[in-house]
Parts: structure tokens; sequence; C-alpha cells
């Protein structure tokens, strides 16, 4: 990595740019692909921060594990369960693959790590992930992050099989401004995300790409499940 590619980072952006998502983000995932989509399949999210995505994944049945690099499961009354952990840099380790069927699904960081900027950070992290899993790699990222030179050259390496809009914003506050931002931390998205797809099992071709538009919650469920 090139002295280029690092600069000085705002004070307000959390160093490993852990940006806290809601558990509708994943729940919409499974729902839009279905359960059958990760039948038989472990999950694993590398970057897990307060556990949410194995959490879901959890609770609906299926082995999962996460790893970060730090523990910070349960961050903000989060309610977790007991799935294995690992504390790992997986940007700059280079852990072996899995024995078993396995996904790896996350909320990955999209430009820093301890502190400075990493270019095409995500592109480099999905890619690892590609190489690791036999079935799918399943990226939380948003919307702009599919416009560049550098994501058409991964496109053109792989296709993403499924791209699911979120129509409704997300609300993804910085974990380490939560506590300070009180009542107001997860009440409103600022920015359009979308889950981005991978299928290890299939070739998808250019063209054949499923572009699905997710329906926002209704106001209730908005209200009642804020950050969780």
């Amino acid at each position: 990595m090139s002295a280029a590619e690092l600069t000085a980072l705002a004070e307000d952006r959390h160093p490993w740019d852990w940006y806290v998502d809601e558990s509708w983000c994943t729940e919409a995932l499974i729902a839009t692909l279905g359960l059958g989509a990760f039948a038989g399949q472990h999950i694993h999210d590398p970057c897990c921060g307060r556990g949410t995505i194995p959490e879901v994944f959890d609770l609906f049945g299926f082995e999962v594990s996460g790893g970060d690099v730090e523990d910070r499961r349960g961050s903000f009354e989060f309610a977790v369960g007991d799935w294995p952990f690992a504390i790992r840099d997986f940007f700059r380790e280079n852990p072996e693959g899995f024995a078993e069927p396995t996904s790896i699904v996350f909320n990955p960081p999209y430009s820093t790590q301890n502190g400075c900027i990493v270019t095409g950070l995500t592109s480099m992290m999905v890619a690892k992930a590609l190489r690791m899993v036999s079935d799918k790699v399943c990226v939380l990222v948003p919307l702009k992050w599919l416009s560049s030179d550098q994501r058409y050259r991964l496109f053109q390496r792989k296709m993403p099989s499924d791209i699911l809009i979120l129509m409704e914003r997300p609300s993804m506050p910085p974990g380490h401004l939560i506590p300070s931002m009180g009542e107001n931390a997860f009440t409103s998205g600022k920015a359009d995300y979308c889950w981005v797809v991978f299928d290890n099992r299939v070739v998808t071709q250019p063209g054949d790409t499923r572009t699905h538009f997710v329906k926002p919650r209704d106001a209730a469920f908005k209200q009642a499940e804020r950050g969780r």
C-alpha cells in the first residue's frame, strides 16, 4: 500500500468506519432472497460490530460466526447469542477459507482503517471474501458505491447476481458517537444503501443481475424497531 493511499481523517469519523446497522437491513436481505438462498450454509460476518448480522441469521436458525478488530458485541443493549467470535483484522490478515459451505454477509468499512483512508477498501474486502467462501458474498454499501472505474473492474471479474436497493434510508450512526447522540441516534437515514450479492455457485452474465426495490417499513415498525 503506497503512502499516497493514506491520509488523515476528520476527527468526528470513527477510525475503523464502524457504522451501526439495524436488524431490519439484514431481515430485508433474507426476506427478499428467501431462506432457501442460504440453506445449508454457515454465515460469517468478518466485520460484525455489535453483532447485528450474525444475530439476525442466528435467530433464523443458521450456524453463524463473527469477527472484528475488537469485540463490540452487544453494544447499546443489543442482545446477542453465544455464537463463535474472533478478534481479527479481516483486511490485513489472510485467514484461511472455510471447509464447510459458507456465505459472508457484512457491512464493511468503506474507506478507513485505524484512522487512515485506504483507497478501494471495500472492493478489496469483497474480493478477499469471494476467495474465501463457496457460496455468497453479500455486502451492505452506500448506493453510490456501485459507480466507479474500480467497481466496473470488480464487476467484470465477478458480476453481482442481485442488487437490493433499500427504498428506506437506513440510519447508521457512527458507533463511538451513539452515546452522545442519545435519543437522536437511529432517528433518520442520511444516505441511500443497497445490498450487493455475489454468488460463487453461478456465473452471472452482464445484463442478468437482478435488481430488487425493497419496500420501506410501515411507520409503526420503524418506531418499535428503532436501534434494534
